[in-house]
């Protein structure tokens, strides 16, 4: 712009020059030389306009590409911003899920053993306890005691207005997985895995369902038929009893082995039921 300038008073000055002097003593040399100044300045400010426009065009142009990128930087950003946002809940979730499944635990009793299974933990060990086989009240399923009770603020002495809890027996000497067991008292603990959510007996088998892992099998065991009705529960297939417990001290929640009654076009149909055989089970978790 500063140039620009300098050109344009230049041909001013030129031109007040040829005016003010005079013609009849202006010499024909001057005047031409004057004339092609004026020539060249105008070339030179047609010139400058030129290149001024080419500027002023590649500015614009540079303009357009700085919004493109800009645009596209900004897209491409939010599209990664999206990406690590997806990103970091999907993680979250699977952390979530994760911390869930870590966290859930199932427990189940394991009568007639006084430990847990090796991948399971002992949450605690007892002996078997449960209402008298005559009773007609009462509670009609098995309890695992701890060894160890806390009493809280008991009344004193006997009441008459109680339920009743007594310890419990095998009562096995005809059945010859447990026939060792007979009139001694059986022991069970309380056993958590970690990771599992759901624990379930299956009757008359010792296989655990495709997908379901197997905790222990046994036997079934309830009270006799003729007795007060009772839990069915499994008894490990390698019942223990608790030793320093005398032989025969006439508890009364009696343990016996469960068979099975079929009726040919009944709901438990004889072959494959056995009528007389006694029936295993399995406990199993998932």
């Amino acid at each position: 712009m500063a140039t620009s300038r300098f050109l344009l008073a230049c041909v001013l000055v030129l031109l007040m020059t040829f005016v003010t002097c005079r013609c009849q003593e202006t010499d024909l040399h001057l005047v031409n030389a004057l004339l092609e100044k004026v020539e060249d300045v105008t070339r030179r400010l047609a010139a400058m306009k030129n290149e001024a426009a080419s500027i002023r065009k590649s500015m614009e142009m540079d303009s357009v590409e700085v919004k493109d990128v800009a645009s596209t930087t900004d897209n491409g950003e939010n599209e990664g911003i999206a990406d690590i946002d997806v990103d970091d809940d999907i993680e979250k979730r699977q952390l979530r899920s994760n911390s869930v499944h870590q966290a859930a635990s199932v427990t189940y009793v394991r009568w007639g053993r006084k430990t847990c299974p090796q991948h399971a933990e002992l949450v605690y060990e007892g002996v078997i306890g449960g209402s008298h086989y005559a009773h007609s009240g009462g509670g009609a399923n098995y309890l695992c005691m701890p060894y160890q009770p806390t009493y809280d603020t008991p009344a004193t002495g006997s009441q008459s207005a109680r339920g009743l809890l007594y310890g419990s027996q095998y009562y096995t000497n005809d059945f010859e997985p447990y026939n060792q067991l007979y009139k001694h008292d059986p022991p069970c603990t309380v056993c958590r895995v970690p990771s599992r959510s759901t624990t379930y007996t299956v009757p008359a088998r010792n296989v655990c369902p495709s997908g379901w892992n197997i905790e222990y099998t046994g036997y079934m065991m309830t009270s006799q038929y003729g007795q007060k009705r009772s839990q069915f529960i499994c008894m490990d297939e390698n019942a223990d009893y608790v030793f320093w417990t005398s032989y025969d001290q006439g508890t009364a929640a009696m343990l016996y082995p469960v068979e099975v009654r079929c009726v040919n076009g009944g709901s438990i149909p004889c072959a494959p039921y056995v009528n007389g055989d006694e029936l295993t089970c399995a406990v199993c978790t998932s």
